[in-house]
């Protein structure tokens, strides 16, 4: 059992729901909570009484623990804690010890406010069990110990003993399982997952989106104006030549073909291979942008006078759309890799030759559908970068060409041949 802790706590109500908001040092903390999965009847309840999801060790021990572990920015929001066991928990506000026996009166400013500032005492009996929080609250003890639940090191993780004096901001309510669980389940339900284009903005973990911030803007390749970011789509109408997400995609093909991290994460490049593939990621726009045509032809004026000539690459060409520039950049790639004593420069005059026509029948079966829009998906991107290195000069395998066949005219492939290269 815990020993009893007086807290500082302000006092608030949400709806119905009575709550008390304070700091924890995250060692206390840790010795205080226990996961749902931990509790001695949790196998015993009901599917009615359990109210928590799984937790996902995996993302504990590669994710969550080595970023508190590491990171000396690190930050954590308000966790959400029921307070089981909680008859003899006390609320004592500011109010009670500012009246009588001669003590100095509460001036009538903070009178009120005294009312919901106080002290909370917890008498060692209660348990403390997350509702919002509880891959944090694993992810703090591995992160303190080094290791998991089972005792097993995690692998480049070293324990931090100095997380246990960080304070931690925790909310807490009085237990009761309707109560609680609605409270988890209207919690989870709406927290909308962060979008992806959030992602590349603010993640500062991520070695590409980090990348990917620094090339679109003042310092970078392309303006920032030109590049829409809360969308992964260009209508018609838009007056930018790409979308965040898509230059994300391609500039992670680009640093992967660089092959600086061997098996491990991309994301999680070092910041001196974070440099490198930056400088070779921007040489590679530089080069894209001012030898392919059609590219060098939409970004000539970034500005509103330039917004006229997009939109119609836009809607004549697979160039102005983001599935074909990213199919472009991969197929690229595949050009130079396997045709590795051809200048650069000479593969992008061959992308000129490519009829890049949303009309080109050849392109049916590969980005566009017969109904005129289109394709989309990891597939219609894999399968169109193989298109575009065998029309750039890249011999394919038999293999290959059976499968990109298939892929475009189904069971009567056998009846079809890839068109010619144009090189």
């Amino acid at each position: 059992m815990a020993l009893g802790v007086t807290l500082p706590v302000l006092r608030g109500n949400f709806g119905s729901t009575e709550y008390f908001l304070t700091a924890m040092e995250v060692g206390d903390f840790i010795g205080r909570v226990s996961l749902p999965t931990d509790l001695p009847d949790w196998e015993t309840l009901s599917v009615e009484e359990k109210f928590q999801r799984e937790i996902s060790l995996h993302r504990v021990r590669n994710e969550i623990a080595p970023y508190f572990a590491t990171d000396s920015d690190r930050f954590s929001g308000s966790l959400v804690l029921a307070v089981m066991h909680h008859q003899d928990m006390e609320y004592e506000p500011l109010s009670t010890f500012g009246f009588g026996g001669g003590q100095k009166r509460i001036s009538a400013t903070y009178r009120s406010a005294s009312q919901d500032m106080g002290f909370l005492t917890l008498t060692g009996k209660e348990v403390l069990v997350p509702l919002d929080g509880q891959h944090r609250a694993k992810a703090f003890k591995f992160a303190m110990e080094g290791s998991d639940d089972k005792g097993r090191t995690i692998p480049g993780l070293k324990a931090n003993l100095d997380l246990a004096k960080d304070q931690v901001s925790v909310i807490l309510v009085r237990f009761e399982t309707e109560r609680s669980r609605y409270i988890f389940n209207k919690i989870n339900r709406y927290a909308k997952p962060t979008g992806k284009s959030d992602v590349i903005i603010t993640d500062d973990d991520n070695a590409i989106a980090v990348i990917n911030r620094q090339l679109a803007g003042p310092d970078g390749v392309i303006p920032v104006r030109l590049v829409r970011i809360g969308s992964n789509t260009l209508p018609a109408s838009a007056a930018e030549f790409t979308t965040l997400a898509t230059l994300y995609d391609c500039n992670y093909a680009l640093a992967d073909s660089l092959k600086l991290v061997g098996k491990g994460k991309l994301e999680q490049m070092t910041p001196p291979q974070r440099e490198l593939a930056k400088r070779r990621c921007r040489e590679a726009w530089v080069r894209l942008f001012s030898k392919v045509e059609l590219w060098a032809k939409a970004l000539s004026d970034p500005n509103e006078g330039g917004d006229a000539a997009r939109k119609e690459i836009r809607a004549q060409t697979l160039l102005g759309k983001p599935i074909g520039q990213l199919s472009l950049v991969r197929g690229y790639l595949i050009m130079k890799e396997r045709c590795e004593r051809v200048p650069e420069d000479t593969l992008c005059q061959r992308l000129n030759l490519i009829n890049w026509g949303v009309d080109a029948p050849m392109w049916h079966g590969v980005l566009m559908n017969p109904n005129g829009r289109v394709m989309s998906g990891r597939g219609a991107v894999s399968r169109a970068s193989e298109f575009i290195a065998h029309l750039g000069g890249v011999k394919l395998t038999d293999e290959e060409t059976q499968r990109l066949l298939e892929h475009i005219h189904g069971n009567d492939w056998e009846n079809h041949q890839l068109p010619d290269p144009v090189a």
